[in-house]
């Protein structure tokens, strides 16, 4: 591979294809390492009680994804899925999932467990949904349920980068932009990102749907997602959407200097900011509440009459007043005087409306 397009990835090379499977859990007969099985099953269990499922049955822990295939690389999570039934706690199957997979998310966000330098990554998953794998291991029983065989896919490399440092580069000068922008423009860039977003999932669903997991488009997307530009665009689409609506910060007098009611100026004919004796160490300015949310302070020193936040900014808001994410739902933030509505959108990611109350 030619050195611009290794050095799109900086010190990330990502491997397609090995002829074992991962040394670092699997014997050369294909035996899962019992000492990480044990500790998959009790961060299984932990997740199970933190999820509150109390009399929900468990049918099966499995390992699927790229650690339990040829396909893994150094940035390969250990996929663990719960299977239980849905139906045991609602007869709304499609409810249950997303009330789920917004905690499972919540959950993965807190924790970052990482056994022999891979991540672990924990789903819950209805037993009856059909799952397209051709390597799945069940840590439960401790058996292959799909057993994987080495067959390397014909991968073109060159196109795969190639495809990912295009989208890279329009992800860099978004980037670039987002701080300049405000009002208008920023509009005009926030739906950029978002169009770029979706250019990406279409990208991804049409490769799966041809060729399925080894396709150039779900190989260049695996790319920007272990290289974060995924991540990177997704804080683009939240940021330049606050830049919408951000506004200067203006003093109490400035908004009222020409109304003789709000303006004790103007009622008295008297300076109240003169400088003097009396007036010295008069402070004017509203009072500035300092939150550790960003977003929360936009809302309460008037910079924003609302914000949405997607994917990562919206769970690190969460995290910071402990609120778990419940798609539906509208929760206070502590004490803040901010409300956050959590719904998820037509690509199913994690929204939240923030507003005062």
């Amino acid at each position: 591979m030619s050195t611009p397009l290794r050095a799109f990835l900086i010190n990330i090379r990502v491997k397609f294809y090995n002829k074992t499977l991962n040394k670092k859990f699997w014997s050369e007969d294909k035996k899962f390492d019992p000492a990480i099985r044990d500790k998959l099953l009790t961060i299984s269990e932990d997740f199970v009680d933190k999820l509150d499922l109390e009399g929900v049955q468990v049918y099966d822990i499995v390992l699927t994804g790229s650690n339990s295939n040829y396909n893994y690389n150094d940035y390969s999570d250990l996929d663990v899925h719960v299977l239980i039934d849905y139906k045991d706690l609602n007869e709304d199957e499609a409810l249950v999932k997303k009330a789920l997979d917004g905690q499972r998310f919540m959950w993965n966000l807190r924790h970052s467990i990482n056994l022999r330098d891979h991540g672990v990554e924990m789903y819950m998953q209805d037993k009856d949904e059909p799952h397209i794998a051709s390597g799945l291991y069940s840590l439960l029983n401790d058996k292959w349920l799909i057993e994987p065989t080495y067959d390397p896919p014909s991968i073109d490399e060159r196109d795969v980068y190639k495809k990912a440092n295009t989208i890279k580069d329009d992800v860099k000068i978004l980037k670039d932009k987002v701080s300049e922008v405000k009002g208008v423009s920023a509009k005009g860039l926030h739906d950029k990102a978002e169009r770029l977003k979706q250019k990406i999932s279409k990208m991804r669903k049409r490769g799966l749907a041809r060729e399925g997991e080894f396709s150039v488009e779900n190989l260049a997307f695996k790319i920007l997602r272990n290289s974060e530009v995924i991540g990177d665009l997704i804080d683009i689409i939240a940021y330049s959407y606050d830049k919408i609506f951000m506004e200067s910060f203006k003093t109490y007098f400035e908004y009222y200097q020409g109304d003789p009611i709000m303006n004790p100026l103007m009622r008295s004919g008297k300076n109240i900011n003169r400088v003097g004796p009396a007036k010295k160490h008069l402070n004017t300015l509203p009072k500035k509440y300092n939150h550790e949310c960003p977003h929360v302070n936009n809302l309460i020193n008037g910079s924003a009459h609302q914000i949405k936040l997607v994917g990562d900014p919206l769970l690190n808001a969460l995290q910071i007043y402990d609120v778990d994410y419940v798609p539906g739902q509208t929760k206070g933030l502590g004490n803040s005087g901010v409300q956050v509505r959590m719904y998820e959108d037509g690509e199913g990611n994690q929204c939240g409306i923030l507003s005062t109350k």
